[in-house]
């Protein structure tokens, strides 16, 4: 029996946070987006939207912070294509990039 003391929406954001930050890593190819880090995943509880924030400040690259948002803009089709793959979810959750600086 799962554990009590969380969610089940926690867990799938736990999940998801890992698979994107995989995807990112590994598999999305547009440089504006390389050496982004996936900070946290905060999801409804009706699964249906998931706020991915992230921080490009630790990244080995500089580009500027619009340039991250349009690379993952381009790419959230991909990410959300290879989340329902890898997840065998019921309904995979719309995307949201969140970008967070941190200093």
């Amino acid at each position: 029996m799962p554990s009590q003391d969380f969610k089940r929406s926690d867990r799938i954001a736990d999940l998801i946070k890992v698979e994107i930050s995989q995807v990112l890593s590994m598999e999305v190819k547009d440089p504006r987006v390389q050496g982004i880090t996936v900070l946290n995943v905060l999801l409804t509880p009706d699964m249906k939207k998931a706020d991915i924030f992230i921080c490009q400040s630790n990244s080995f690259n500089e580009i500027e912070v619009e340039k991250v948002r349009q690379g993952l803009e381009k790419a959230k089709g991909f990410i959300r294509k290879k989340l329902s793959r890898n997840l065998n979810l019921r309904r995979t959750p719309e995307i949201f990039f969140k970008i967070e600086e941190l200093f």
